[in-house]
């Protein structure tokens, strides 16, 4: 028979099984949380580090597309090409002064528009007219080769305000090779768009073996050495910024680091090519993931001390927040905060897709820019606050102006595009409807804004408008022709409709 003493001693037995088999089942709860957690969190990161990449190469080959555009743009005009042909330097400053004064409104990171001899002689510098004559052919590589070659060269390029995207096209005329055109942004245009995009600190590093040419004949500008891997980053960074390119390396990909008690995420982007298409640099995102990490992992040791049968709903509840997470992570990228409509990068996803689908059902789409007149104003005058109501009213409006299956994007700013799909299969017709949904839309957003605490606004847009059918165009066109019809509709005195098909001629 057992005791009372042998009954307390198999019961506290029992109870030590019990806290064992209990502790036991924490740590396999914890441990399977912590691979789900690792898993997840890796997935994520390196959805994000692709979604950089794509953004960083859309945004890049995007300021192309437009510096190109300007670019042709301003040497289809006669007056600009007579005075080039004629070295007439005050003659071509009247021309352009007002034209580069209107690109830096529309882009501040607009650096430099200058005008090069095929002697490799500067003609004009419209940032510093006063410039001229100075040879570039030993200090400008990129500028000596588009004067030898007559072929349109880009790259990113060091100069003494540090690290800009230049383009230089060749001029001609009838034949006449007559010089070259060079315009340039700012590389802030690209740091400071994903900054903000992904909640980052970025910054733009080049490998220094890789320009150690340039930087012999340049300087090294602002430049900054990290010496331990003899690397410089653009400008002088904070000691989290250092630490991340130290904690990296030369790898390309994603790494998680510590910092000063904080849990950080370093992205490695390349993409930085000079005119000879060599990479010689990258961008480097930090991203503080501490207080995600930090709720992660209180919830993961409650849950470590669960019942068996918590296993699965802790796991599925992991599996739901990563997922949130990740959902959350996709709507920062491709959907714009303010408005909650597609954003820049999606917007480029929905034309493609509408472009494929044109030449698959040999039907037609339509492309409207849309930028709203004198928007400045309302910021000046009552705050950026009144500006965001505007700005969601206009989007609501939008809206209503168009079906389901078209996509209403916010470019940025004050700029909205429309794609609208599935249009008729011929083109009058097409560009009929295309014109139609315009004029609704002028007529909608003319309409008084009702702001708060009374105050009540009008506002105009100016609308461009392209359309495109089969195998007509390609993306970029499709883009360029909308851009200049909105243009048009600007020079035409705003609050206004042009189609790029009727004025192209």
């Amino acid at each position: 028979m057992f005791s009372s003493s042998d009954y307390l001693s198999m019961r506290r037995r029992l109870f030590v099984l019990a806290i064992g088999g209990a502790l036991l089942l924490g740590l396999v709860v914890h441990l399977a949380t912590f691979v789900l957690h690792q898993t997840l969190f890796a997935e994520g990161v390196e959805g994000t580090q692709q979604q950089l990449e794509r953004s960083y190469a859309r945004d890049v080959a995007d300021s192309l597309d437009q510096l190109s555009a300007r670019s042709e743009s301003m040497l289809n005009n006669p007056r600009v090409i007579e005075a080039v042909r004629r070295q007439d330097r005050q003659r071509l400053l009247d021309e352009m002064a007002w034209r580069y004064e209107r690109l830096r409104v529309e882009n501040p990171y607009t650096e430099v528009l200058h005008f090069h001899l095929p002697d490799n002689t500067t003609l004009l510098r419209l940032h510093r007219p006063e410039m001229f004559g100075d040879d570039l052919g030993e200090s400008r590589p990129m500028i000596a080769r588009v004067n030898r070659e007559h072929q349109m060269r880009r790259g990113f390029e060091i100069g003494k305000n540090g690290i800009s995207y230049r383009v230089a096209i060749p001029i001609k005329d009838k034949g006449e090779y007559l010089g070259v055109l060079e315009m340039g942004i700012h590389i802030r245009y690209f740091t400071e768009r994903l900054g903000a995009d992904f909640d980052g600190e970025v910054e733009a590093m080049f490998l220094s073996e890789e320009m150690g040419t340039f930087l012999s004949e340049h300087g090294e500008a602002n430049l900054h050495r990290i010496p331990q891997h003899d690397a410089m980053l653009f400008r002088p960074v904070s000691g989290l910024m250092e630490y991340a390119v130290a904690s990296m390396g030369r790898e390309h990909g994603y790494r998680k680091f510590d910092y000063q008690g904080g849990h950080y995420v370093v992205h490695s982007l390349f993409g930085l090519e000079n005119h000879a298409g060599d990479e010689v640099g990258r961008l480097m995102v930090v991203t503080d993931v501490s207080e995600s990490l930090g709720r992660i992992w209180t919830y993961t040791l409650w849950s470590s001390f669960g019942w068996l049968t918590l296993l699965m709903l802790l796991i599925l509840g992991q599996y739901v927040i990563f997922r949130r997470m990740q959902h959350s992570i996709h709507n920062l990228a491709f959907y714009d905060p303010l408005t909650q409509l597609p954003n820049r990068r999606l917007l480029l996803d929905r034309v493609q897709s509408a472009l494929q689908r044109t030449q698959r059902n040999k039907s037609y789409m339509a492309l409207l820019f849309i930028d709203l007149d004198n928007f400045k104003h309302l910021n000046d005058n009552h705050g950026h606050h009144y500006g965001d109501l505007l700005l969601r009213q206009v989007a609501t409006r939008l809206l209503a102006c168009v079906r389901s299956s078209d996509t209403v994007a916010r470019q940025g700013g004050d700029e909205f595009v429309i794609v609208l799909d599935a249009l008729d299969g011929d083109e009058p017709s097409a560009r009929q409807q295309a014109r139609a949904v315009a004029e609704k839309i002028l007529h909608e957003l003319n309409r008084v804004y009702e702001l708060e605490d009374g105050l009540t606004h009008h506002s105009s847009p100016s609308i461009g408008v392209t359309i495109c059918g089969g195998n007509s165009c390609t993306l970029d066109e499709l883009l360029g022709q909308a851009d200049i019809a909105m243009y048009r509709a600007k020079s035409a005195g705003k609050n206004t409709v042009r189609v790029f098909q009727d004025v192209k001629g």
